[in-house]
């Protein structure tokens, strides 16, 4: 939002939709209040728990993986164990890395998921954009039913 407001373009915040919010209403639409094993920052937390999902750490419906910078060894090896045993492997988007303000590279989602892809032999299912799963959940979270009147704003070619 703020990147939008110094681009001169505001827009209220009910109006934003994010991969967190899209990986949310997956999860909640496919197992109502389920539980899950999240790596990801606050703003995926936030939006689990605003569906009714719970954090569990020994037996989750689902391994939740976001961007964040509190990626470890510990919680690799944790979620690797848990999709392991049975837990579905959840990416919110499939970017590989992520630009940072002073012009650097950070690993991104599609980065962290891997090794667990790696260690478990099971592909994450991915929910943010270019996901079609994303776009339709927007618009309806939105009650937009003009696509006309939708804009999807992204950073990168490759993956937006």
């Amino acid at each position: 939002r703020n990147k939008m407001r110094r681009l001169g373009i505001n827009v209220n915040e009910e109006k934003f939709y994010t991969s967190a919010m899209s990986t949310a209403r997956f999860v909640a639409s496919q197992l109502p209040n389920g539980t899950c094993y999240c790596i990801g920052d606050a703003g995926l937390h936030y939006a689990l728990y605003n569906v009714g999902y719970t954090m569990n750490s020994v037996n989750p419906d689902y391994v939740i993986i976001g961007e964040t910078e509190s990626y470890d060894y510990t919680k690799l090896y944790k979620a690797a164990n848990l999709v392991r045993n049975g837990a579905k492997l959840i990416g919110t988007n499939c970017d590989i890395y992520d630009k940072v303000e002073d012009g650097g590279l950070a690993p991104g989602c599609g980065c962290l998921i891997s090794p667990i892809e790696i260690a478990t032999g099971i592909k994450a299912f991915y929910l943010g954009k270019p996901s079609p799963l994303m776009f339709t959940s927007a618009l309806k979270k939105l009650n937009c039913t003009n696509t006309n009147l939708a804009l999807m704003i992204g950073d990168r070619l490759e993956t937006d």
